[in-house]
């Protein structure tokens, strides 16, 4: 009975196997050195035959192909899923030196051929006693060689344009038994806006060729970087204490030596990076739109609207969509002119970006609502949207359709009926407070025999007239002055916008969704101290902002308050713990440092007005 129930098994899971997509694949280590043994695998999903691969020129066949198979089984919520793998394993000796590609194989699964892949392959020259490459640490003097231990900072592209982005990646080689680090410092990035890669919380270490030698090779750290500025950037080194553990032989005369002879330790050094510099081109002058605000990448502009017919005090939704890949993060709401009789709220933005090695791409998108208070046709123009493509080194503009709109009257539609067509409310006037009634009673003349001209009155009244249209004229003048300076405005006007940034930020707050509070909490940050200091984005850093707080005068404590702000945020933002606590301390703590920042920052701006 027991057999039988057995042979029902196994004759279910096969024809579970027989539905799912069959894989067949192969695999092999991207780098060895020449006279390596490795493992190269073909393996496929369910069972097959007539298994055939292409000459292994190049290398020794030491054993192969030797089939193994495996298989499991779960069970999940009540469904069971199977997954079977069969292995034709190969023990290759590389013979030679160069890059290879290890045939493809072909197998016949349900009377249906399949192939796999051709792997890549590098073979590196031998290195001198590399059998005993764990004791090239000399573990009996405590020094581990630089040629076997180093870090690398690795920037493919050291020559871009202002606003394109590149990738920075932190990686270790080593040929010595490394097994932990501390004390480790990774580059600041100084004039760089960085966005970290997503990495597996362990490394995991794959052979690279390097100087024509095999390393072993992890990643510790990947960012994408936007230059915010041109000129030479340098990254600065990146540091790392090491922890390596290497194999020692006792010094005795004990006749056990030769079976209980060697120790291991473990043996400390820090590397360093050289520096790198990125070569940042400006972008070009004499070719710039008026319609470019910044946008740099491979773009792409669209808009839609939800109606061109309504009623007065209906809304209307105009959406301007932007995609592709690049400074979608930074991205400002375009210039829209707007008729003048729309009541039109700021618009509200929608990210759905995500950053891989290839930078950042997605959408954004800028959604606006406006609310027609009046009847009538009204036109918005073609709304324009240029950037600078890298790929083509040119700017590009996008221009969307002239959006025509007939609005109907409603009931609470306020514009009288005039005779004159066209006539908006901007052209009307309160009519019943142009003309004053002009009363007229009985009264008569009287000749005064003194004059006025020359008089107590006379002088007393012209000398304040005169001291008061005086005033009036300065007053006037000065107030024309600070609504003219931009820089005046803005810094009056940082504090109220921050409060609105702040907004979105609470929401997100009270959602629990950590990453975006943290987004919208660094953009409220960034976007008052930029307002604050009369600071153009592309030089919004922590070193600039501290420089720029110190001439204003604001006290140490205070600037190292903010520096270590949005370094706590920076890092919350991207760090596996934390909660809703955390996030409302942040949120709480923004907030007053915003106020804190406001009282003295306003006062020396005033001082100098």
């Amino acid at each position: 009975m027991k057999f039988l129930i057995q042979i029902i098994f196994i004759v279910f899971l096969s024809h579970m196997a027989l539905g799912q997509d069959v894989k067949f694949t192969a695999s092999a280590p991207i780098a060895v050195a020449n006279g390596d043994r490795f493992r190269l695998v073909y393996e496929v999903n369910a069972e097959g035959e007539n298994f055939k691969h292409g000459d292994l020129e190049g290398f020794s066949v030491l054993s192969g192909p030797n089939l193994s198979t495996s298989s499991s089984v779960q069970i999940i919520n009540g469904k069971m899923s199977q997954s079977v793998s069969y292995s034709y394993v190969f023990i290759l000796q590389a013979t030679r030196e160069g890059k290879f590609s290890l045939p493809a194989a072909t197998i016949t699964v349900d009377g249906k051929e399949y192939t796999s892949n051709s792997p890549k392959i590098e073979v590196a020259k031998a290195r001198q006693g590399q059998q005993n490459q764990n004791n090239s640490a000399n573990g009996q003097n405590g020094q581990i060689s630089d040629q076997d231990l180093f870090v690398r900072v690795i920037v493919p592209d050291q020559e871009v344009f202002q606003g394109e982005h590149v990738q920075a990646t932190v990686k270790i080689y080593t040929r010595v038994n490394l097994v932990g680090f501390e004390n480790t410092k990774f580059p600041a990035f100084n004039g760089f806006w960085s966005e970290d890669l997503d990495l597996p919380n362990q490394i995991s270490i794959q052979r690279e060729v390097y100087n024509g030698e095999v390393f072993n090779v992890g990643v510790l750290k990947s960012s994408i970087l936007f230059p915010q500025r041109s000129g030479d950037l340098v990254i600065e080194p990146a540091e790392l204490g090491c922890v390596v553990r290497v194999k020692t032989r006792r010094r005795s005369n004990s006749p056990f030596d030769d079976f209980f002879g060697t120790s291991s330790v473990e043996l400390k050094k820090t590397v360093s990076s050289p520096k790198v510099t990125v070569k940042v081109k400006s972008l070009p002058l004499n070719t710039r739109p008026s319609t470019f605000n910044g946008a740099v990448g491979k773009l792409k502009m669209t808009t839609t609207i939800d109606k061109l017919e309504a009623t007065s005090n209906d809304p209307i939704t105009l959406k301007v969509n932007v995609a592709g890949n690049g400074t979608l993060k930074f991205l400002e709401p375009p210039k829209i002119e707007f008729p003048a009789d729309f009541e039109v709220y700021d618009p509200k933005v929608q990210n759905n970006l995500s950053t891989t090695s290839s930078g950042v791409s997605g959408t954004k998108t800028f959604e606006y609502l406006m609310i027609p208070r009046h009847h009538g046709d009204y036109s918005i123009p073609p709304i324009k949207f240029s950037y600078f493509n890298p790929e083509t080194k040119k700017y590009e503009t996008d221009q969307s359709e002239e959006f025509k709109i007939h609005v109907v009257k409603g009931e609470n539609d306020e514009v009288a009926e005039l005779s004159t067509p066209g006539t908006t409310r901007e052209n009307v006037k309160m009519i019943g407070s142009d003309i004053r009634y002009i009363k007229t009673n009985d009264f008569e003349l009287q000749k005064e025999d003194t004059y006025l001209f020359g008089s107590t009155v006379f002088n007393t009244v012209y000398i304040v007239s005169s001291s008061l249209f005086l005033l009036a004229f300065v007053f006037i003048k000065q107030k024309r002055k600070q609504e003219s300076d931009i820089t005046l405005v803005k810094n009056k006007k940082a504090g109220k916008m921050a409060k609105k940034r702040l907004k979105q930020a609470e929401l997100f707050l009270k959602e629990e969704k950590k990453d975006p509070f943290y987004k919208e909490l660094l953009n409220a940050m960034w976007g008052y101290i930029g307002d604050k200091l009369n600071m153009p984005l592309s030089e919004l850093t922590k070193d600039n902002v501290k420089e720029r707080l110190q001439a204003r005068e604001v006290g140490e404590e205070l600037i190292e308050k903010f520096i270590a702000f949005m370094n706590d945020c920076e890092f919350a933002q991207f760090s596996p713990s934390g909660g809703s606590g955390a996030m409302d301390k942040d949120y709480n703590q923004a907030i007053d440092l915003i106020s804190e920042l406001e009282g003295n920052i306003k006062g020396k701006v005033a001082a100098r007005v």
